[in-house]
C-alpha cells in the first residue's frame, strides 16, 4: 500500500472517530443496535419513484425495481455504473467521461434518463459517474417511458429517456433517534486493491424535534490496469464525499428541511480496449489501458436541496422543494487505435482480430475535454386525498417544476424545461385505475466552437412535448394483483440541427404496452413477471462520421422480466431477478443480422441472498451469496452492428460473503466483522462498452476483510 492510500485511510478513520464520538457520547450510547444479527432487507415497504407518493412495489401499475441500503452496502459499490450491474436489463455505454452520455443507462434496450435526486432533480450527465451509492437510502428504478412523471429528457444527440429512470434517494436527517455507524472495507486481487470507509451519524436536538445527520466517505482504488501496457505506474483512484442534512418539525403540518453533497474524485482515465470474438483484440491483454499514466479524471460538485412539507389540511399536502447543483469535471484520455470502418486494415481486423499496421493506440481530438455545470430545479408538488367511501377513494397529484441547465453532456446548449404534471389515482374496492399527463416546454440557447476558435451561436429554439400515461392495478386476492400499463414520452431532440440549420420541432416518441402479475408466495416474499413492448419512432440516425441522414429512425423492443423479492422466511432474504430482451431496427432491412442483432444481451440473470444463522455455535453469522449471468451481445459502432467477429460472449460471475458479529467469540455484539470475495472463479469479461474498440472489462477475483457497527 501507498503513502497516499495509507492517508485515505488514516483521514478515513479519523474522520469516522470524530463523528461517532460528537453523535454518541460514551456516557449515553442508548439502544444498542447488533449489527451482525440483522437480517439484511432487499425489498422496501413502499417506493415514489412510479407515482410520486408512498405505495407499496406490489400495488403499482408499473415495475419500480429497488436497491436497498442494505444491499449497497453488502456489495460496497463504487459507484452508480457498478451498482446497477446487479439489474437485469440496464446496461452502460461505458465507465468514462468520453461516451456520448456519461453516467446515464440503457434499460429495457432503451435509452435511459439521466438520474435525479429524490425522482425529480436531474443532476446531468458526467455526474452520474460518480455518485457515491453509499450516501444512498435507496435507489429506484422506474422502467419503461416514465416523462409522463419526471418530465422528457431533452435529449443532445441521443434518444434518452424512453426505457426508464433511475432515482437517487440521499440519506437524510430523521427524528427516529439517536444513530452512529461505521463501516471500513479493504480489498485486495491480482495486481488490485482498494480501501473504502464510511462514517454515518444521526442525532436529535430541540427533544425531539429537529435532528442532523452527516455522512461521509472516503475511497482510494487501484485497479488492475493501471499495472499494465501504457498506463503502468498511474496513480489510483481517490474519491471523497460527505453529505450533510437537518430536518426540523416547526408544528405538527410543517417539516422544513435541507440536504446537501459535497464530492471529489480524482482517478486515471480509462476508455478500454478493442473486442474481438469475445476476448482482446488489436494486441491487447485483459487488464490493460491505452492511457498514459498522467491521464486524469477529474470531478468536483455541489448540492443543496431545501424542501418543506405542509399539511394544509388532513386531505391536502403540498410539498416545496428547490436545489442547486454545480459539477465541474475535466479528462485526459488516450483512445485505442482504430481505422476507418472502409478501410483494408479494418477489413482484416475483423477476419483476425490484429491491426496488420501494429498500432495499438491513438491520440484523438476529443481526448482531451472539461465541462462546468450548473444546474438549477424547483418545484411545488399538491397532493390532495379523499375518502369519498368505504371502498371508494380519489388522489390528484398537480406538481409545476422548472429545471435549467447550464450545459448538456458538456456541450454548449443551456436549456430551460418548464413542465406541469397532472396525475390522479382512484380506488375502488380492489381496482385502481391511474391515469396522468405531463407538458414539457423546452428553451434553448445553442453554440458550438468554430474552425479557428471562434463561438458559433445558433437562434434560439423551443419545443413542446406532452406525455401521457394510463394503469390498472387490480388485487384479485391479498396474495394475487394483476397490472397493465400505456405510458408514452415525448422528447423534443434539441441540440441536433438539419443541413439547413434549423432544429426539428418534431420530438421523437416512445409508447410502452405492459401487462403483468405478482403473487405472493410468503408473508414478506412477492414474485413479479411481466411482458412489455416499447416502439420508438422518429429518431434521429447518424452515419459512421456522426453526421445526421434523417430523423426517421424507427426502433422496438420486447422483453419479459421476472423478480423475486423478500424474505422467504425470517432469516433468509432474496432478491432474484431476470430479463429478457430483443432489440428491432426496423430501419435495417429484413433478414439481416443488423435488424434484430443483439445489441445488449438478450438474457441477464441476477440473484442475491442472505441466510442468518439463528442457532448453534455460529449463531447471528450471516452468510451470503451473489450470481450475475449476461448472454452473448455484440460491440456497435454508434449503435450499430459492424460485424459477426466483434461479439462479447456470456459471462458468469460468483460473489459470495459473511458477516459475523463479535459475538461469536464472546466480543461485544454491536461490532461485525465482513468477509467477502468478488468474482470468485476470476471470470474474465467484458462489462460494457463505447464502440466496438473502447470496450470496459470486468474487475478480477478480489477478496474483502471489513469491520462495521452500529450504535
Amino acid at each position: 500500500m501507498n503513502s497516499r492510500s495509507i492517508f485515505i485511510l488514516a483521514a478515513a478513520s479519523a474522520a469516522t472517530t470524530l463523528i461517532a464520538q460528537e453523535a454518541a457520547p460514551i456516557a449515553d450510547l442508548g439502544t444498542v443496535v447488533v449489527e451482525g444479527s440483522a437480517l439484511s432487507k432487499y425489498r422496501p415497504e413502499s417506493v415514489s419513484s412510479g407515482t410520486f407518493t408512498d405505495i407499496a412495489p406490489e400495488k403499482l401499475p408499473l415495475v419500480v425495481d429497488t436497491l436497498t441500503e442494505d444491499f449497497i452496502r453488502e456489495h460496497n459499490p463504487t459507484d452508480l455504473h457498478d451498482l446497477m450491474r446487479y439489474v437485469p436489463g440496464i446496461e452502460t455505454g461505458g465507465k468514462s467521461l468520453l461516451i456520448r452520455q456519461p453516467g446515464t443507462f440503457s434499460i429495457r434496450g432503451m435509452g435511459g434518463s439521466e438520474p435525479t435526486f429524490d425522482g425529480i432533480l436531474p443532476i446531468g450527465r458526467g455526474p452520474g459517474l460518480f455518485m457515491d451509492p453509499l450516501l444512498m437510502d435507496r435507489i429506484e428504478i422506474a422502467k419503461g417511458p416514465i416523462a409522463s412523471l419526471g418530465g422528457g429528457a431533452g435529449a443532445s444527440q441521443n434518444a434518452s429517456g424512453a426505457g426508464g429512470s433511475v432515482g437517487m434517494f440521499l440519506k437524510s436527517a430523521n427524528l427516529d433517534g439517536d444513530k452512529t455507524s461505521i463501516q471500513e472495507n479493504s480489498s485486495f486481487g491480482k495486481k488490485t486493491q482498494r480501501h473504502r470507509a464510511m462514517a454515518d451519524a444521526n442525532e436529535t436536538f430541540a427533544g425531539g424535534q429537529g435532528a442532523v445527520r452527516v455522512v461521509g466517505t472516503a475511497d482510494y482504488y487501484e485497479p488492475a490496469y493501471i499495472h499494465n501496457g501504457s498506463q503502468k505506474g498511474a496513480d489510483g483512484r481517490e474519491s471523497y464525499a460527505i453529505a450533510p442534512s437537518v430536518i426540523y418539525a416547526a408544528s405538527d403540518d410543517l417539516t422544513l428541511g435541507v440536504k446537501s453533497l459535497f464530492q471529489y474524485t480524482e482517478q486515471p482515465s480509462y476508455i478500454g480496449i478493442p473486442v474481438w470474438r469475445g476476448k482482446p483484440g488489436g494486441g491487447y491483454g485483459w487488464h490493460e489501458s491505452s492511457c498514459r499514466p498522467s491521464d486524469r479524471s477529474d470531478y468536483k460538485s455541489f448540492m443543496v436541496y431545501p424542501w418543506a412539507d405542509w399539511k394544509v389540511t388532513d386531505e391536502w399536502t403540498l410539498r416545496f422543494g428547490a436545489a442547486a447543483m454545480a459539477a465541474d469535471w475535466s479528462q485526459v484520455t488516450r483512445e485505442p487505435y482504430t481505422p476507418g470502418l472502409a478501410s483494408d486494415e479494418f477489413a482484416i481486423y475483423r477476419r483476425t482480430g490484429i491491426w496488420p499496421s501494429g498500432k495499438k493506440y491513438m491520440t484523438s481530438g476529443f481526448s482531451q475535454s472539461s465541462s462546468i455545470l450548473h444546474n438549477y430545479s424547483a418545484y411545488v408538488r399538491s397532493t390532495y386525498e379523499t375518502e369519498i367511501s368505504d371502498t371508494l377513494r380519489n388522489s390528484f397529484l398537480l406538481q409545476p417544476d422548472y429545471n435549467y441547465r447550464s450545459s448538456s453532456g458538456g456541450f454548449g446548449t443551456p436549456t430551460s424545461r418548464y413542465g406541469v404534471t397532472a396525475q390522479d389515482a382512484v380506488t375502488w374496492d380492489i381496482l385502481t385505475l391511474l391515469a396522468g399527463i405531463r407538458y414539457d416546454r423546452f428553451e434553448q440557447e445553442s453554440y458550438s466552437t468554430g474552425s479557428r476558435g471562434e463561438i458559433v451561436r445558433y437562434p434560439h429554439t423551443s419545443a413542446d412535448a406532452f406525455s401521457p400515461r394510463l394503469g390498472l392495478s387490480l388485487q384479485a386476492l391479498d396474495w394475487l394483483v394483476l397490472f397493465a400499463n400505456l405510458s408514452q414520452t415525448q422528447t423534443p431532440m434539441l441540440g441536433l440541427r438539419c443541413e439547413d440549420g434549423s432544429t426539428p420541432d418534431d420530438p421523437w416518441r416512445a409508447t410502452q404496452y405492459e401487462g403483468g402479475i405478482r403473487i405472493r408466495p410468503a408473508e414478506k416474499l412477492w414474485l413479479s413477471v411481466s411482458a412489455y413492448r416499447i416502439d420508438q419512432e422518429h429518431v434521429p440516425e447518424f452515419d459512421n462520421s456522426g453526421l445526421i441522414l434523417d430523423y426517421n429512425g424507427r426502433n422496438n423492443t420486447r422483453g419479459a422480466e421476472v423478480s423475486l423479492t423478500g424474505d422467504i422466511t425470517d432469516n433468509w432474504t432474496v432478491m432474484a431477478m431476470f430479463a429478457y430482451n430483443r432489440y428491432e431496427d426496423e430501419n435495417a432491412k429484413k433478414g439481416t443480422k443488423a435488424r434484430t442483432f443483439e445489441r445488449y444481451p438478450r438474457n441477464t440473470l441476477s440473484l442475491n441472498t442472505s441466510y442468518r444463522i439463528d442457532s448453534g455455535a455460529l449463531k447471528d453469522v450471516t452468510l451470503g451469496g451473489g450470481f450475475r449471468f449476461r448472454s452473448k451481445s455484440y460491440a456497435t459502432m454508434r449503435g450499430a452492428h459492424v460485424d459477426e467477429n466483434l461479439y462479447f460472449d456470456h459471462s458468469c460471475v460468483f460473489d459470495i460473503g459473511a458477516t459475523v458479529p463479535f459475538s461469536v467469540f464472546g466480543g461485544n455484539g454491536d461490532w461485525a466483522l465482513t468477509l467477502g470475495v468478488r468474482n470468485l472463479f476470476d471470470e474474465k469479461y467484458f462489462e460494457s462498452s463505447r464502440h466496438y474498440y473502447e470496450c470496459l472489462v470486468g474487475e478480477p477475483r478480489t477478496f474483502e476483510l471489513g469491520l462495521r457497527a452500529t450504535f
